[in-house]
C-alpha cells in the first residue's frame, strides 16, 4: 500500500474512534482479498472500504467500489461473520476522503451496499 492509502486508513480509523466505534481489524485478508477496516458500533460488526483521491474533480472515491469490489469485500465479510461475529448483524460502509496537502473532506456513507442472500450466508 502506498502513503497515500495508509494516510487515508488512518484519517478513517481516527474518524471513526472518534465516534465511538471499535476497531477490531485493521487490513484483515481472507483468500486474495482485504477489508480496510472491521469495526463495531452498537453490536453492529461494519466492514469499512476506504477510497480516497487528491483531488474530486474526476469522480468521488467511492465510486471506486463497484459491484465486483463490493463481492469481494461481502466473502471476506462472510468468513469474519463466521468466525469471529456468528451473532451480529453487519452492514457495508465506505469512507470517501479527498485529501490534499490544505485540506481532507471526509464523506461516511452507512450501508452503502448490501450483500445478495445466498444459501443462508451473505
Amino acid at each position: 500500500m502506498h502513503f497515500k492509502g495508509r494516510r487515508a486508513e488512518k484519517v478513517a480509523e481516527s474518524y471513526l474512534t472518534e465516534r465511538k466505534y471499535t476497531i477490531h481489524f485493521k487490513n484483515i485478508r481472507f483468500g486474495r482479498y482485504e477489508i480496510d477496516l472491521v469495526c463495531e458500533l452498537e453490536g453492529i460488526i461494519v466492514f469499512v472500504e476506504v477510497k480516497s483521491l487528491s483531488t474530486s474533480t474526476i469522480k468521488n472515491p467511492y465510486e471506486s467500489v463497484g459491484r465486483l469490489k463490493q463481492k469481494k469485500i461481502i466473502k471476506v465479510a462472510d468468513a469474519i461473520m463466521n468466525r469471529h461475529f456468528p451473532n451480529n448483524e453487519c452492514r457495508f460502509d465506505i469512507i470517501s476522503l479527498i485529501i490534499n496537502d490544505e485540506n481532507q473532506d471526509i464523506e461516511h456513507i452507512k450501508n452503502a451496499f448490501t450483500p445478495e442472500i445466498n444459501n443462508g450466508s451473505f
